[in-house]
């Protein structure tokens, strides 16, 4: 009996896919789920059960058996699963929808891509990688391996994405832009120049933001959850302001409690995150906050210096100001890109 093991229970749509191809082409004659979180041992997904963790795959047949890696929410995370899952001796299968005109374009074996993606003629797209729902990799475009192109998003003619790139939901890049290796585009952003190896960019037109590297240390949790009652508001010291984020932090993070020195990214944030952070934090403190400050002061204690010492300088009409200023920067750009 040939089984597909699908590693990562967080993504139905994965399952969605393989279940399409299985009924199409009688390429497994079983699905499973593997998750090493015990607490989603015995659901189902779309009826296929998470029948334990990646551990499963030990021993098994390699003619037997085939295994995706549906670890998607960041790239350093799927390449660690990916290399998991690759320990055990299964081999991958790919996973492209039935919908997708693979016509002219080299695919790895390995890669996933959902539902109404566009390919273009002549894009190359590397092992470990997916595209999901929606997503445009425009022709002749190059995109190394293990790299993450969110829905919708959109790679113009030949951009080039390097190992490891993150591409937001909703984000774009123009043609013959390069973005180096484990780069993040924000969800929404328009990317109008090239991306530099291990940055974050974010905005309309996107903002470079250099932050972590994979990999990097992460410390130690210490600091104790703050009670937080009403609303913070603008005026309040540096520790204060501390006490708010920290509790959005752990909401957003869903873990007790952070470390005021650790990095957002590091201790999970993503771009998604970091845009949700900006709303509660503007909320919370009651001073503009750029999600650019996300990612430029990533640690508790940086990102509230930078709010306390902001003071009135953060207007709302000063925003509003800088962001025209940016618009007319894109238009500029855009005119020069055709």
């Amino acid at each position: 009996m040939s089984t597909l093991h699908l590693c990562g229970s967080g993504n139905p749509d994965g399952v969605r896919l393989a279940l399409a191809l299985m009924g199409r082409e009688s390429r497994w004659d079983r699905l499973v789920l593997l998750d090493d979180d015990p607490a989603t041992h015995g659901v189902k997904h779309l009826g296929v059960p998470v029948v334990g963790g990646f551990a499963q795959l030990e021993g098994l047949d390699a003619a037997d058996a085939e295994a995706v890696n549906l670890v998607a929410r960041t790239t350093a995370r799927r390449r660690a699963a990916g290399r998991r899952i690759a320990s055990y001796g299964i081999p991958f299968a790919r996973l492209v929808s039935p919908d997708v005109d693979t016509d002219g374009v080299e695919l790895a074996d390995d890669v996933i891509i959902y539902r109404h993606v566009t390919l273009g003629a002549e894009a190359r797209v590397g092992a470990e990688t997916v595209a999901f729902s929606g997503a445009v990799i425009g022709h002749e475009c190059r995109v190394e391996s293990g790299c993450v192109i969110g829905s919708n998003a959109v790679l113009n003619a030949r951009v080039g994405l390097g190992e490891g790139v993150y591409v937001g939901t909703n984000a774009t890049v123009l043609p013959e832009i390069s973005i180096g290796a484990w780069a993040t585009v924000g969800a929404g952003s328009v990317v109008v120049e090239d991306v530099p190896a291990g940055a974050t960019v974010m905005g309309v037109p996107a903002e470079l933001v250099h932050c972590r590297v994979p990999g990097a240390h992460v410390p130690p949790a210490s600091d104790a959850l703050p009670s937080i009652g009403a609303p913070a508001q603008l005026g309040m010291s540096a520790d204060e302001i501390e006490g708010t984020i920290a509790t959005i932090w752990c909401e957003l993070l869903r873990v007790p409690r952070v470390d005021r020195e650790g990095n957002f990214f590091e201790l999970g944030g993503d771009s998604l995150l970091a845009l949700r952070a900006r709303e509660h934090i503007r909320h919370a403190v009651g001073a503009e906050i750029a999600v650019t400050d996300v990612f430029r002061f990533p640690s508790i204690r940086s990102l509230a210096a930078h709010l306390a010492g902001a003071g009135e300088g953060s207007r709302p009409d000063d925003v509003g100001r800088r962001a025209s200023a940016r618009r007319a920067a894109m238009r500029t750009a855009l005119r020069h890109g055709n």
